[in-house]
């Protein structure tokens, strides 16, 4: 005869397991559906016009060496998609996005076996999605598919570190190739899993499987040490920058400004002091909140190092990377990367503030970082659907079809490509780097009524030219000014 009891707690794992796989297949729509959303209804951006333009008249192998678009911005599996898309006649931008949805599936996929490998419940994983590379699931940039496809190459490493079979390490090689073909930069992360990786293989080194591991990982740094070079000697925006640093305005103080969102308040608050003083305070509140849970640790931890556990392999991959920038930027002139190009560190950091939160306490004081931290970006989150609720470009050309525009924007191509791909065909638009080159433009224009369409940071300065003005705010923070005689 069964025993009851056992019957009676078989009964309930069933349970809570089914109930763990409806809320993991709920929180999975949820995002999906906001970020198919996101993707239909946002304008082309910055980034996304500028792999548009660069992209055009390149084959596959002009893509593959940088012979042509030879911008940072190519992110070289985003491109080529693009490249597809336009043979194929294609200019709605959600198709263009598709790769960044792949890249979600992936992601939450990738964490959703993490967090059950590691016993923590599937609920967490809006913690590790709603964060600073949120977004970029719903842009046509290479940075979620690479983040992606690192949390999977992240999730096999620890599938290895329990059970050191083949297939897993091809798999590593295979997603960390992919994630550095989407974000070169991501190679620090993928070499720092790599290591990782080594020394769990290194009582098994002779095989056929190191040998061909290694030809392909040393064929990839070569690929990407010499298409580096020809971004670096080429890119206007890189070419004699020499004042990033791996501290102080450099990578580790990007990722906390990431995290505070302080890029994009700044440029909300351009002019105001008080504000911008707050957004200070506010981004040395979050830095605490990052750096505090690193110390939720228990005396049993100090006995020894042991590499198979979660927060060891984490530490390693959090600082490995910062050693492969220093080293690529003293011997290969390299610069070190900033804000969403160590996406992975984020999703790094962010992993191992929840798991030494969940395993250190159950009181809730103990959680109160993870809670601003999630807090944080979960306002920023519902702001940006909010302004989506703004105007955008589209509606500004034409809005203004009949009138001269001018557009301060730094290089931004995102305007005339809305104009020719919506067939908007607005004729009178001009284009400017700063004030100094549109307001003579303006001031020399005698129509009766003119407009300026400008990020934030143009707007007071162009406004202190003319009198009678009117100011629209538009979606991302765009204001569009309307100046009459």
């Amino acid at each position: 005869m069964a025993n009851p009891v056992m019957m009676l707690k078989n009964r309930i794992k069933e349970f809570s397991s089914s109930a763990a796989l409806r809320m993991e297949v709920y929180i999975f729509f949820f995002f999906l559906i906001a970020f198919v959303f996101f993707a239909r209804y946002n304008d082309w951006n910055y980034d996304e016009s500028t792999s548009y333009k660069g992209v055009l008249n390149n084959n596959l192998w002009d893509l593959l060496t940088y012979s042509k678009f030879k911008l940072a911005n190519s992110h070289l599996i985003n491109s080529v998609y693009f490249m597809l898309l336009q043979h194929g006649h294609v200019i709605n931008v959600v198709y263009y996005r598709l790769l960044s949805l792949l890249g979600f599936l992936l992601f939450f996929i990738a964490n959703s076996r993490i967090l059950k490998l590691l016993k923590i419940n599937n609920f967490y994983i809006i913690f590790l999605t709603i964060a600073p590379y949120f977004f970029y699931f719903s842009y046509g940039r290479g940075y979620a598919l690479a983040i992606g496809c690192f949390a999977m190459a992240f999730f096999y490493l620890l599938k290895y570190t329990k059970d050191q079979q083949v297939k897993y390490e091809y798999l590593i090689v295979f997603f960390g190739a992919i994630s550095t073909l989407s974000i070169f930069s991501f190679l620090y992360g993928f070499l720092s899993i790599l290591i990782v990786f080594g020394i769990f293989k290194i009582k098994h080194l002779k095989s056929i499987h190191t040998f061909l591991l290694s030809f392909f990982v040393l064929a990839l740094l070569f690929y990407i040490y010499k298409v580096g070079k020809i971004v670096n000697e080429n890119d206007p925006s890189i070419i004699g920058i020499n004042n990033f640093s791996l501290f102080k305005y450099g990578t580790v103080s990007s990722i906390f400004s990431d995290f505070s969102y302080r890029d994009y308040l700044v440029s909300l608050f351009f002019n105001d002091a008080s504000p911008i003083r707050i957004i200070t305070y506010f981004k040395l509140l979050i830095t605490l909140c990052i750096v505090i849970p690193f110390f939720y640790i228990r005396k049993i931890n100090f006995r020894a190092i042991d590499l198979t556990n979660i927060k060891t392999t984490l530490v390693l991959l959090i600082f490995l990377p910062f050693l492969f920038m220093a080293a690529a930027h003293i011997f290969t002139n390299a610069l070190y990367p900033l804000t969403r190009a160590v996406f992975y560190l984020h999703y790094l950091i962010l992993l191992f503030v929840l798991v030494s939160t969940v395993t250190y306490s159950k009181k809730i004081i103990f959680y109160i970082p993870v809670i601003i931290i999630c807090a944080t970006s979960l306002i920023y989150s519902c702001y940006a659907y909010c302004d989506l609720s703004r105007p955008t470009i589209k509606q500004a050309l034409i809005t203004t079809k009949n009138y001269p525009l001018y557009v301060l924007f730094t290089n931004d191509k995102s305007v005339g490509l809305i104009n020719n791909l919506y067939g908007i065909n607005k004729k009178n638009i001009s284009e400017g780097r700063s004030t100094q080159n549109i307001i003579p433009l303006l001031q020399k224009d005698t129509s009766k009524i003119r407009y300026i369409i400008c990020w934030p940071e143009y707007r007071d300065s162009c406004l202190v030219y003319f009198k009678n003005t009117s100011v629209y705010k538009y979606r991302d923070g765009y204001s569009l000014i309307k100046i009459l005689r």
